[in-house]
């Protein structure tokens, strides 16, 4: 998984200091890697331009933003909690994408 360049100007966190990444996997996005993601999460769905966005709020470390279809995974996160939520990211990403 490779970090991307943002390509919103000034998108807005979803908690303050948040900030923003977007990672390129291995292939688009599926259904069932939302599924898999969300666990006993709830799901969220933002209706956009470019379709809508599966939004998974992962135990206050991390919020991804997914697209069925589109091979990227847009991840916010709170930078004062350290490593740990790349490491956690790292560990989910790497159930679904190799």
């Amino acid at each position: 998984m490779k970090p991307l360049s943002p390509h919103v100007p000034n998108p807005v966190p979803p908690y303050p200091g948040w900030v923003r990444s977007e990672y390129r996997v291995s292939r688009p996005v599926a259904e069932e890697d939302v599924a898999a993601f969300l666990g006993n999460e709830e799901l969220y769905v933002r209706e956009t331009a470019a379709g809508p966005v599966n939004i998974i709020h992962k135990y206050g470390l991390l919020e991804l933003h997914c697209i069925i279809g589109k091979p990227k995974i847009e991840i916010w996160f709170n930078p004062e909690n350290g490593a740990y939520p790349s490491e956690y990211l790292d560990a989910l990403l790497a159930t679904r994408f190799n």
